[in-house]
């Protein structure tokens, strides 16, 4: 059993850093909110991951025999719900009663780990490669899983940190609404990206 752990930590850094779903709609939920409020929604998105990671684990080469029948319909149902996201994310900037009218909820994230086709693809990617000599060792899968979910706390954390500090900064309303509109044009295009795949 032999893991490229400097390999793994270079992907694993870049691929959950960068912007995404999950780091851009738990920014502009903290920004609006704080982060103490959109800790449920960061969350279910460490649960959604836990999941995608064990099923990627526990069934990495079934996944790989499957998984293509299902990309097709899969990528559809992510690029939707992340649009759903990127609405949310725009009312939740834009209308004055909105911290009452829309809060990032746990079962909000944790759904959109699991239809999220980076995620999924992220722990096949993990799973198949740099994390394929633990397959025949369960205790190591299940540790790798646990340990994969608590970087994504981390991660989500640090974005929805920043957000809460930009909060700060932010009281003018033309500034906050440009920055809130980056936001979701940010989660358009992880959508567009996602179907064009």
């Amino acid at each position: 059993m032999q893991v490229d752990l400097f390999a793994f930590l270079t992907f694993a850094v870049i691929t959950s850093t960068s912007p995404g779903p999950n780091n851009i709609s738990a920014m502009a939920f903290s920004m609006s909110m704080g982060y103490k409020r959109t800790l449920p929604y960061i969350l279910g998105i460490v649960l959604g991951t836990f999941t995608v990671m064990f099923l990627c684990a526990w069934m990495s080469f079934a996944l790989n025999e499957f998984v293509p029948s299902i990309t097709k319909y899969l990528k559809y149902i992510g690029a939707a719900y992340i649009l759903y996201l990127a609405y949310k994310t725009y009312r939740v900037n834009y209308n004055a009663d909105a911290d009452d009218s829309v809060k990032p909820q746990f079962k909000d994230g944790m759904l959109l780990q699991l239809v999220n086709p980076k995620a999924i693809f992220y722990g096949m990617t993990v799973y198949s490669t740099f994390f394929a000599s633990l397959v025949d060792h369960k205790l190591w899968l299940t540790i790798s899983v646990l340990g994969l979910a608590t970087f994504t706390f981390i991660t989500v954390s640090v974005w929805a940190g920043f957000g809460t500090v930009i909060k700060h900064y932010m009281t003018n309303e033309r500034i906050k609404r440009a920055f809130s509109i980056v936001m979701v044009l940010g989660l358009i295009y992880a959508a567009y990206k996602i179907l064009m795949v």
